[in-house]
Formats: structure tokens, sequence, C-alpha cells
């Protein structure tokens, strides 16, 4: 469908602004890395956990019904999202951390485990830093699924807003919007219950003007550029902001939803499409990825001016990590993934 096909799109340009944010101005050109963009890229992973809720309600909301299917849903989710964990986590420990300490081991369950959004073992992300959000996500498919059982259909938005309300009031209470490792879960919960309830108004018949969608890189970066500044404000004001941002998320992937305009067409484009397409495997692979080659890269490229031989080694490896990323998604993430599903269901 052409308005999730625009919505991978723009997955995949802020998986890659993510990647971005991974950098410091150590391995990066300064004027590439610490500018307010790149330095709040990391909230596009809420983002992530909103499109998921809407793609996951958009499918699976009237079909949840019986627990067979919420099994089969379970079963289905894990297979999307496990084998390229597995896979990206063994690369991490094997080529950046290579101990097998007891340390290792713990963070490696952790994520392999998907307990690393939660404190079940301990407070750190686990192995392979951005694997946290995927702890997250199948938390959040869980509560979804429940909820579908154990809520009539009618009363399931209540439930899901009563929960959705108790996230918030939680991260609030933290007074920290945005949490990862321990807690992450939280965070992760509240912006997929946002994206069931941006599916349920699309539902509803109305019309946006097409021109409205151009609102939405500007009203972004406006808010990207006000939480940047008013980090030396009270907490009070710092959570209204944070606060602010997956609500507009939320509302730009509805606006995205109900328009077709310039910006849908662009979004639709080959390039973009590639983009959302090994998005997944560009979230899960870049912490390896950076460790790895950055080093070697400064190794092996010699230039004068330290500037532009940093621009060089990140362009280099943002290409790596493209081609290696679409190789992942097509090996592990479509051609493991449907033997799986064979194999598990049949």
């Amino acid at each position: 469908m052409n308005r999730i096909n625009k919505l991978d799109g723009l997955r995949g340009i802020f998986a890659l602004a993510v990647v971005l944010f991974h950098f410091n101005v150590n391995n990066a050109p300064a004027a590439l890395v610490n500018n307010f963009f790149v330095r709040d890229s990391y909230i596009f992973v809420d983002f992530f956990f909103i499109l998921s809720g809407y793609v996951i309600s958009l499918t699976y909301n009237d079909k949840l019904n019986t627990t067979k299917f919420v099994w089969q849903f379970i079963k289905k989710r894990f297979i999307r999202l496990y084998p390229l964990l597995l896979f990206s986590t063994c690369m991490y420990w094997y080529f950046v951390h290579p101990h097998f300490d007891e340390r290792n081991i713990l963070l490696a369950l952790d994520t392999l485990l998907l307990t690393n959004a939660t404190p079940i073992l301990g407070s750190d992300i686990g192995m392979n830093y951005p694997s946290w959000s995927i702890s997250s996500e199948m938390i959040s498919y869980l509560v979804f699924a429940i909820c579908s059982i154990i809520a009539v259909q009618k009363k399931k938005p209540l439930l899901i807003a009563i929960i959705t309300i108790g996230c918030f009031g939680l991260l609030a209470y933290q007074q920290n919007y945005f949490v990862t490792g321990s807690f992450g879960f939280i965070r992760g919960l509240a912006c997929f219950n946002l994206g069931y309830f941006v599916f349920l108004l699309a539902t509803k018949q109305f019309k946006v003007p097409n021109i409205i969608e151009w609102l939405i890189p500007f009203s972004i970066l406006g808010l990207m550029y006000y939480h940047y500044i008013v980090i030396q404000t009270s907490i009070s004001y710092q959570l209204l902001v944070q606060f602010m941002i997956p609500i507009s998320f939320a509302i730009c992937i509805l606006i995205l939803i109900k328009t077709n305009g310039l910006l849908s067409k662009l979004l639709q484009t080959q390039p973009f499409l590639f983009l959302g397409k090994i998005s997944y495997s560009v979230y899960l692979n870049q912490a390896f990825v950076i460790a790895f080659f950055i080093p070697k890269l400064y190794t092996w490229i010699h230039y004068n001016n330290e500037d532009v031989k940093k621009s060089i080694c990140i362009y280099i490896l943002l290409g790596i990590l493209v081609i290696y990323s679409w190789a992942t998604q097509f090996f592990i993430e479509q051609q493991l993934g449907k033997k799986l599903l064979k194999w598990i269901m049949p």
C-alpha cells in the first residue's frame, strides 16, 4: 500500500540519521555530527515505535480474537525480528568485544532473551546497544495481543488508552522521557500504543489538504531544534517538550496516511523505498559496522587534512553499512525468514 511505502521511506531516512548520531567528533567531522539535527536524531526511535504500532494495528487489529491467532502472531513477529537480532549481536560480540567473560555473557543473554529493555537482568542495554528497542518492540506486541484477547473490541481502545497514560505517567515520574535499558520498554509501549490510535483515527473519513505535508519536515526540524536548546531549562519544561515529540510524530504519520502530495511521491521513489526496505538491518548493524570499520578506515586512508580524512571515512563507512545491510536484509531477514516460517508455521 502506498501509505505504508512512503512511511517506510521516511523510516529509512530516520534510520540513517540515527546512525549519524552514534558518531562523535572524535571519528567524524564536527560539521557533520555536531549539530542539533544529528545530536537529537535519537528521537527517531520513537517514530519507529509509533509506525510499528500503526502497521501492526492495521494488519492485525481485527484478527487477534483467539489465543490461536495470538500465538501465530507472536511467532510471526519473533521470526521477523529475531534472526537478524541474533546474527547482529553475535557479530558485535565476536568482532567488537571478543571476550567470553561474565559481563559479556550477561550482556549477550540480556539481548538474546529480549530482556534488555527491562530490569530483569540488570540496567544495561545489552550487547549490540540498538537492540534494546527490539526487546521493547516484542513487549509491545505481547501487550497489544493480550489487550486484544481480554478486552471486547469496543473496550480495547479504553484499555490501551489507560496503559498509554500509565506509561507516560511513569516516564514523567522518572523525570526522563528518553529512557533506554532497564525501563526502555515503557517508552516503547507508550509510542507503540500511540500508533494504535493513529490507526483508529486513520479509519475515520476526513480529508487533509496535500499542502499540509510540507509542515512535516519544518515542524520536525523546529521541534528538534527547540528540544536541543531547552536542555538548560527546568526538568518539568524539558519533559513537556519531550512529550511533544512522540505526539508530533503520531500527527505526522496521520497526515502522510491521509495525503498524497509531492512529499508522499518523493518518499515513494526507489532510493527512499530501498532505504526503508533495509532500515531494520541498518538499525541493528550500525553498532558493529561503526566499531569494526572506523579504526581500520582511519588506518588505511591517509590525508593531511583531518576533517577531510574523517569525511572520506564516514562516507565509505555509510556505503559499507548500506551494502552490508542490503545483504543481511536479503539473506537473513528475507530468505532465512521464509525458511523459518515454513518450518515453524507449515
